[in-house]
């Protein structure tokens, strides 16, 4: 026995030592943190739960798994305010720890958080808001886009106002911010450099609730102008909308809109104002593929109303994200590993194929739309589609349909 105490001495702690460690090695890793952040008040209110609300859908699908570790998703509200938006990110990030972030309705919100994220080196994937300069010359390896650059869907709709609609003379109006200049910018450059001509440009301020003065104007190019070009979102648009049939010019001045404007988030506050109203949209819950219809089935079932763009959005973005920790298996402590993973996903989407181009920023499909009003509910239909639509797109040289060069 004497002789034995020595070599027991060695072998217990070796033994505990080899449990110990064995029971570690079982306990499951961390669970990866995402923190997402949208206007849950104010003008964007509607929209800032819709992306939430496809985002989520995602994660409850899978189970809020990934790669064999646990989501935890964590929501913050911006309000749409840029100041807000700063002290939001740095709450997720630095307090509650998150991996990756997401979400950002507003482009002001976007730019404020922009030299935050990339100094903390956190990826962020933007559901909806489409400052430009993310994904073009400030574009940086921690920010990605999978909903629209602002002016990407622009260049074909000025293209296709030019060349399918006809207008030579335009009026645009949009809101007087970020996202409004960025989207009417790209929309004059292509259109003007086709050879039509923009009239008059109308900004109104973010949040106007009397159009009126505004659409006053419009009065002055009756039989002068072909079409009135315009971007508004949330109460905004609602108003633009309203207001535009309201005073008569429904009937005299055509409307060519983003699809934002007469979103299915807003048409029951519109309804026979925006019945007719043609628009272009890399969404639209009309669209007769198997994904899409899964999609809108599903979140019918889950919130009770048809899936509208931003509710696209973020299940795609939702999507993407979790498509990326599968191929690395949930390791998202290489983030190196997991950005080139994150840049190189490729799927079916309920808009249709879903990839990044070189910069980061999505490549879709611009569907040409027309509200109708159908079983007593207002929604838009596909009329025209364009391919493959990057930030970058030129127009093609055949019709609307024709497949048109990938963005680079």
């Amino acid at each position: 026995m004497k002789n034995r105490l020595p070599f027991l001495a060695i072998i217990i702690p070796m033994f505990l030592l080899v449990a110990t460690t064995g029971l570690r090695g079982a306990q499951p890793a961390e669970p990866i943190k995402i923190g997402f952040m949208a206007p849950y008040i104010g003008l964007a209110a509607k929209l800032g739960n819709d992306m939430r609300n496809g985002f989520k859908l995602y994660l409850e699908e899978v189970g809020y798994k990934a790669g064999g570790r646990q989501i935890v998703f964590i929501d913050e509200d911006t309000e749409g305010k840029p100041e807000v938006g700063l002290v939001k990110v740095r709450k997720l990030v630095e307090k509650d720890r998150v991996d990756i972030l997401a979400g950002i309705i507003n482009s002001p919100v976007a730019y404020a958080v922009k030299d935050y994220v990339i100094g903390k080196k956190i990826p962020l994937i933007l559901t909806n808001a489409g400052a430009t300069k993310l994904t073009q010359e400030d574009r940086n390896p921690y920010i990605f886009r999978t909903s629209m650059a602002n002016g990407q869907e622009e260049l074909v709709a000025a293209w296709y106002a030019y060349a399918k609609i006809g207008a030579r003379h335009l009026v645009m109006m949009a809101p007087d911010y970020a996202g409004g200049h960025e989207k009417a910018d790209s929309f004059k450059r292509v259109f003007t450099s086709l050879g039509g001509e923009i009239i008059e440009e109308i900004y109104p301020a973010f949040g106007t609730t009397d159009f009126g003065p505004y659409l006053a104007k419009l009065n002055r190019y009756l039989g002068k102008t072909d079409c009135v070009w315009a971007f508004f979102s949330g109460s905004d648009a609602i108003g633009f909308i309203n207001q535009y049939s309201e005073v008569g010019l429904k009937e005299r001045i055509r409307l060519w809109v983003d699809g934002g404007t007469v979103d299915e988030a807003i048409l029951p506050s519109m309804k026979e104002s925006a019945l007719g109203v043609d628009n272009y949209c890399h969404y639209a819950p009309t669209l007769d593929t198997p994904e899409n219809k899964r999609f809108v089935q599903a979140y019918q079932k889950r919130y009770g109303e048809l899936p509208a763009q931003l509710a696209d959005q973020g299940y795609v973005g939702a999507q993407a994200i979790v498509r990326a920790l599968e191929a690395v298996k949930g390791k998202t402590e290489d983030q190196q590993v997991f950005l080139k993973a994150l840049k190189g996903v490729k799927f079916e989407a309920p808009r249709g194929a879903f990839r990044f181009d070189d910069h980061q920023n999505v490549v879709f499909n611009v569907y040409v739309r027309r509200v109708v009003k159908e079983d007593g509910k207002y929604i838009n239909h596909i009329i025209d589609t364009t391919y493959d639509v990057g930030q970058y797109w030129t127009p093609p040289k055949g019709g609307a349909g024709a497949k048109a060069p990938t963005g680079k």
